[in-house]
């Protein structure tokens, strides 16, 4: 497993604020323009690889399909049980690499956002290949680079500056596999006979800035180390952060790109 990977592994109290922070100005975002490429029709079946705190399985299911959320980290997964509770949603631990799911099983599947950290890319499309039906779709997206996104730009330039070029790496690692072509034969080499791939830019929306970078602190891998500092020092990294968005920060409110490959893959057979 690489690093990025285990550093994106949060858990407990960090998950929780990923939810409360990221989720609806970042993934509720993309589920959008997701789910309605997946084809679904009521009653489907659809697998959310990768699912963190289960935003694309619950959206799915609220249209009406039959939701399974997977995801290898223990507290993403109670995060995202608590979160659709009283829902049929099923979440269970599922490496992406091993799926713990029988063949063609699923009319779809989709990831978001997480690709880049599979430790093994080859090797786990293969599988997502697997459990989907003949005619099923495979939806995935992937960060574009880091050039392109305001937001990795400012906390790598800030935190680079503040808590030393280290702290920087799971950070640079969201934008770590922004190449279509490579995108392209991974999914070609798990099977998928027909892949289309489109660069999407989505313009997020973070009403409150303050309360939204403070939370994006919260919940990354150096969260710790923020926490440890005092609050006078946090406060003005947060500045920092706000002050590197530049024209995206009007002072109140933050609007900004975040660009991502997006993959449909259909199964042909």
């Amino acid at each position: 497993m690489n690093l990025a990977w285990q550093e994106w592994q949060l858990g407990g109290n960090l998950a929780g604020r990923y939810a409360e922070f990221l989720v609806p100005v970042i993934f509720v975002p993309w589920a959008k323009n997701l789910i309605p490429r997946a084809g679904l029709r009521v009653g489907d079946r659809l697998l959310d690889v990768a699912c963190g705190t289960g935003i694309v399985a619950r959206m799915a299911a609220e249209s009406g399909a039959s939701a399974t959320g997977g995801d290898i980290n223990p507290g993403m997964l109670a995060a995202a049980a608590e979160r659709a509770a009283g829902s049929k949603i099923a979440f269970v631990k599922a490496d992406a690499q091993v799926l713990p799911f029988g063949d063609a099983c699923f009319d779809a599947v989709i990831c978001q956002q997480v690709l880049r950290f599979f430790p093994d890319k080859p090797g786990a499309l293969p599988e997502s290949f697997r459990v989907s039906k003949p005619g099923g779709r495979a939806v995935f997206c992937t960060v574009s680079g880091l050039n392109e996104h305001p937001m990795m730009q400012a906390q790598v330039t800030v935190f680079g500056q503040s808590l030393g070029e280290e702290a920087t790496g799971a950070i640079r690692a969201v934008c770590g596999y922004p190449d279509p072509d490579d995108l392209r034969a991974v999914f070609h080499g798990a099977g998928f006979g027909s892949v289309e791939i489109e660069t999407v830019v989505l313009d997020l929306v973070a009403a409150d800035a303050v309360s939204f970078v403070g939370g994006m602190m919260k919940a990354t891998p150096v969260a710790e180390c923020i926490a440890a500092m005092e609050q006078v020092d946090r406060e003005n990294l947060r500045n920092a952060i706000l002050e590197e968005f530049g024209d995206c920060y009007d002072g109140s409110a933050l609007r900004f790109p975040h660009s991502a490959n997006v993959v449909v893959a259909t199964r042909m057979i």
